[in-house]
């Protein structure tokens, strides 16, 4: 990245990538990584042997990534999870965790750093920017995920609640997993930004554009992933009913401190 290392705080900054299976996109996808120039920590969830044997050979000559190699899969969130757990113990502070499918510009990660280094004690989320090339069936989906959101959150803060672009505080973040039984599927970037708010973390976005390659390939399953979803909102919309009472004596509260002023 021209300039050099973009925060002062960077040492203590790192990349997480989750992998399935995706060795052609992450060989494209990793230059742009690289030239970031923060320690890159590829997970990889399970995937098939021929598969780990190419990731294996792709990263092994190159300096600043490490691998990290799950025994069997147990989807995206169970990879960012083990991610955030192995940084933490290395001593890092905070962790960008980037889809390996390439869709969100490299160059980003370095705005969401900034950000994170002014809020560190929030989660920085990338807020889409999406051109024509979205299928129209994710971009509705989305809305709806939106929306349930700020009802399960009991706020509106949420802006997005599906970007697979963010930077971490890792201790907070992997204490929130730790205190829910967080799901680590497809429905993980979702939760834990609702599990997050009703622990009282604040979500700052950064605008990031989001594109869909080509060649790109999904391991969303349709049926058993969209049960999930389904059940994760369930989940989430008693627990938002459970907590509806505290955030109305909240409200009544702030409303009668501003009055009196």
């Amino acid at each position: 990245m021209p300039g050099g290392r973009f925060i002062t705080v960077s040492e203590s900054f790192c990349l997480i990538v989750p992998h399935y299976d995706h060795v052609a996109q992450l060989q494209n996808y990793l230059p742009s990584l690289l030239a970031v120039e923060l320690p890159i920590l590829v997970v990889d969830d399970g995937s098939p042997t021929a598969a780990r044997d190419r990731l294996r050979q792709l990263l092994a000559d190159r300096p600043g990534t490490e691998l990290i190699e799950r025994p069997r899969n147990g989807g995206k969130g169970a990879a960012t999870l083990t991610g955030m757990q192995t940084a933490l113990a290395q001593g890092y502070s905070h962790a960008v965790c980037v889809d390996a499918d390439g869709q969100h510009e490299a160059a980003d990660v370095c705005r969401l750093c900034r950000a994170a280094a002014a809020h560190p004690d929030s989660i920085v989320s990338g807020l889409p920017l999406f051109g024509p090339d979205i299928p129209r069936a994710r971009l509705y989906g989305r809305m709806i995920t939106n929306v349930l959101v700020r009802l399960e959150a009991g706020s509106g803060t949420i802006r997005d609640a599906m970007c697979g672009l963010r930077c971490y505080p890792l201790a907070l973040t992997v204490r929130v997993c730790e205190s829910y039984r967080v799901r680590f599927r497809m429905d993980f970037d979702t939760e834990i930004l609702v599990r997050a708010a009703w622990q009282g973390v604040a979500v700052c976005y950064v605008e990031t554009r989001v594109r869909y390659p080509p060649d790109g390939v999904s391991h969303f399953r349709m049926f058993r992933d969209n049960v999930d979803m389904t059940l994760m909102h369930l989940r989430l919309l008693g627990g938002a009913l459970l907590r509806m009472p505290v955030w109305l004596a909240r409200r009544l509260r702030g409303a009668g401190r501003s009055g009196a002023s």
